[in-house]
């Protein structure tokens, strides 16, 4: 029995060796299969049948694309990759929240000015706010180009990014932001007691410059996360001045405020649902997520309204 077990041994061995025995030209090696690399019209239909959302998740899922090389496969690893890093998010954090104040600050300044020149007629304080609520941005630090409608073929977005099935078209926002401005210089008009420094007016300018800063984050930098959250920010600033303008010398004058409380309300629905549709991005700042807008002086009186980066 141990002398079987011995034969089959060497003839296992023998039968292992035999093809290096062989001249080199008869060896044969194992047949190789080329695999074809994937193309951008591949990504796209895996984008739209599985929801791959990025060149580094489609490397992953697509079973026939070619390994890429040692370097291709880092770089696709580190592009649109994100990390959370403390330093960055206290910084990015620190210069929403100082844009915010200055422009908030420079808007109190210039109506204490006014106030000390002249006490405006109620007509001129509604156009006055009309305009703020359609420019407050000309004293922001930040970038606050609006999206260009036409770049974006009507839609409510980008086109590269997802969108809820219920996403008014994009027709629909000048329309409805128009409604809102009327609303707010309305119910400024009807607040308004001789001073322009009152807490009513007081709260609908800090609304309009967090709302300002929530425009760079959500068009200019496109952070879905950030903006996701930062909306709440805004909502937060309209249902303070709603309030204000309820205790103010023209009650009333909350609930012409009360529409502008209601859109708030379906954008934060709305940005958390593109949020959710678009592979949930970080709800921070974070590095390699948007593209950062830095605070510049030259953004000051910036007027552009549809051309993004337009102050560059």
């Amino acid at each position: 029995m141990a002398l079987a077990r011995l034969v089959l041994a060497l003839a296992a061995t023998a039968t292992a060796w035999a093809p290096l025995r062989r001249p080199l030209a008869q060896r044969t090696t194992p047949k190789q299969t080329v695999l074809s690399a994937a193309t951008n019209a591949d990504w796209r239909t895996r984008c739209d049948t599985e929801g791959v959302v990025s060149y580094y998740d489609f490397g992953v899922r697509l079973g026939g694309a070619a390994p890429a090389a040692a370097g291709d496969s880092k770089a696709v690893a580190t592009s649109g990759s994100t990390s959370f890093s403390p330093v960055y998010a206290a910084k990015e954090t620190i210069k929403y929240v100082g844009a915010t104040a200055v422009q908030y600050k420079l808007l109190m300044l210039a109506l204490s000015g006014v106030d000390k020149v002249a006490t405006l007629p109620k007509p001129a304080v509604w156009l006055l706010f009309a305009f703020l609520s359609l420019r407050s941005r000309v004293v922001s630090l930040l970038d606050n180009s609006r999206p260009n409608r036409e770049a974006q073929k009507g839609k409510a977005t980008p086109v590269d990014v997802k969108r809820p099935s219920w996403t008014p078209p994009g027709i629909a926002f000048p329309f409805i932001w128009l409604t809102i401005t009327a609303l707010r210089a309305t119910a400024a008009q009807m607040a308004y007691a001789g001073s322009l420094r009152n807490p009513a007016l007081d709260a609908l300018v800090l609304h309009l410059c967090i709302g300002d800063t929530w425009n760079c984050i959500t068009n200019v930098e496109r952070r879905l996360g950030v903006s996701a959250v930062g909306c709440f920010a805004v909502w937060g600033s309209v249902f303070r001045a709603v309030k204000a303008f309820g205790a103010s010398a023209a009650p009333k004058a909350a609930y012409v405020l009360a529409p502008s409380l209601a859109w708030i309300s379906v954008a934060c629905v709305l940005t958390a649902s593109i949020w959710n549709l678009n592979g949930r991005p970080p709800v921070y700042p974070a590095e390699g997520d948007g593209d950062s807008a830095d605070l510049r002086l030259k953004y000051l009186f910036q007027m552009e309204a549809t051309s993004i980066r337009g102050g560059k």
